[in-house]
Formats: C-alpha cells, sequence, structure tokens
C-alpha cells in the first residue's frame, strides 16, 4: 500500500521533532507512573488519517531496571487507568478503562468507547464496553474471562432512503496469555482471546524480546462470519522500539489476507513515560 503524502509528512515531522527534543533529554529515572501516548492510522480507501491521543496514570511506580520496557506493567501487576480521544474524519471517540490487580494472581480489567459519527449522510452512535476477570496460574501464564457490550443507533440518509434502527448485543469473552520473558527482558509474549457471538472472532498475537528495548509481534484477526457473508481474515506486523527507558515509537502494518477489500491499516505510534 502506498502510504498518502499527508500521512508521511505527518507522521514522521512530529515524530523527528519529538525524538530529537526526548533524545537530548537527561535519561529517564527508574521509577515512573504517567505515560502519554500518540497514534496515527492510514487506512486504506479512507480519505482520512484516524489520530489517537490518550494517557495512562499507573497506580504505582513502573520500574524499569529488569524486565521488557513495553510489558513492565504487566511483569509487574502495575494497576493503571486510562483515557483516550480519537479522531477520524467526521467520527468522534472517547475511551476509558483501568486495569486493577489485587494481588500476584487475581485482576480485573474495564474498558469503554463511545463514538459519533455525523456528516451529511446523518448520524451515528455506538457503544463498546467490556469487562474481564484474570487469574494467573503460575508468574508466566494468565487465564481469565468476562463480557463484551456493543450497541449502535443510526439514522442514515443515503439517495432518499432512510436507515433509522438500534442494535445491541452482549458477548462472552475467553482469553489467555503466556509470557517467557524475565529479567534479562528477552523471550515470548503469546495472547489469544475469542468472543462467542454470531461472528466468532478469533484474535492473538506472538510478539517476541530481542531485548527490553526491541520487540517484534505477529498479530492475526479472524472472523468466522454467519452462513451468506465472507469470513474476515487479517495479519500483521508490529515493531516496538525503545530508545530510552521512556521514549519509544512504534510501527504496524495490517493487512486483509483473503479479500480483495482495499482497507490495509498503517500505524505509527510514539509513547512517553515519566
Amino acid at each position: 500500500m502506498d502510504l498518502k503524502n499527508t500521512f508521511t509528512k505527518t507522521s514522521m515531522t512530529g515524530l523527528a521533532l519529538m525524538l530529537a527534543s526526548l533524545l537530548s533529554a537527561t535519561t529517564a529515572t527508574a521509577n515512573t507512573q504517567n505515560e502519554v501516548s500518540a497514534t496515527v492510522q492510514d487506512i486504506e480507501g479512507f480519505n482520512d488519517n484516524f489520530y489517537t491521543a490518550s494517557y495512562v496514570r499507573y497506580l504505582d511506580s513502573v520500574k524499569s531496571d529488569s524486565g521488557a520496557y513495553l510489558i513492565n506493567p504487566y511483569l509487574q501487576r502495575v494497576s493503571s487507568l486510562f483515557g483516550g480521544y480519537a479522531r477520524g474524519g467526521d467520527r468522534d471517540a472517547l475511551i476509558l478503562g483501568g486495569t486493577f490487580y489485587f494481588n500476584e494472581q487475581w485482576s480485573i480489567t474495564a474498558e469503554g468507547s463511545y463514538s459519533e459519527l455525523d456528516n451529511n449522510y446523518g448520524d451515528q452512535e455506538s457503544k463498546f464496553v467490556k469487562a474481564s476477570v484474570g487469574y494467573n496460574l503460575s508468574p508466566e501464564w494468565q487465564i481469565g474471562a468476562g463480557l463484551q457490550y456493543i450497541s449502535f443507533d443510526y439514522d442514515l440518509n443515503f439517495d432518499g432512503n432512510v436507515f433509522d434502527e438500534e442494535f445491541s448485543n452482549t458477548s462472552p469473552v475467553a482469553f489467555t496469555r503466556y509470557t517467557t520473558v524475565g529479567k534479562t527482558g528477552t523471550g515470548w509474549d503469546l495472547m489469544f482471546e475469542f468472543v462467542e457471538d454470531d461472528a466468532d472472532t478469533y484474535t492473538g498475537s506472538a510478539r517476541y524480546f530481542f531485548s527490553p528495548a526491541l520487540s517484534v509481534a505477529g498479530t492475526f484477526e479472524y472472523v468466522n462470519s454467519p452462513s451468506g457473508f465472507d469470513d474476515d481474515k487479517r495479519a500483521g506486523i508490529e515493531v516496538d522500539y525503545w530508545f530510552n527507558e521512556q521514549f519509544s515509537v512504534t510501527a504496524g502494518y495490517e493487512k486483509n489476507t483473503d479479500s480483495d477489500a482495499d482497507d490495509d491499516v498503517a500505524t505509527l505510534s510514539a509513547s512517553y513515560r515519566f
């Protein structure tokens, strides 16, 4: 996919300025409790890029003297709250959530989003909420389950044809995670999730840490659609690199592997902990 000039210029210029300023600063202290990030996405077939800004507040210090920078909050069982705002074309979205660890075994994660679309064709509102409970069978292996709720309310007009409908659905979720990343910051981090619905969804990733700062992940998503609809099969790759204990850049690319649809996604993001 050829990335549009606006995506390339905006993303690279912003990241270059951020990188220059951060790398010239003093190296991070060992403990941080805040993280800000910015993401830009280019989706083939859409004229507008999608931008997201988010903030994470860790309820305890995230130590950087061992493990892998990217997943240290998980490895150290640090609870957190997060919020974000996304904008793409005529759509806005507000994102909120948190992860809470009660001890080395039990945790609860809750996340939700509210999205609005308003253009010449009408408007649409959508809501998403997911809550799950995780349990660590061992320091390396976590299992969990929860519920996912989605709803859509739209009122659209295409060439005189009016579409006005409300839809909502609740689905069970099951997931597992296994990581071999230890104090040296190298090893595997494997994740898998299943959502049972009219169209069952299977998602997962396999990330390998070459060092505490560098990791590469392969991702996949498979949607088993009902009879009469095409299944959705997607695969992607992501590279995450930390220039120091504070600043990281992530680049990713996702492709629809079983369709002629032009909806490949390129992602570039930067994050800063302090």
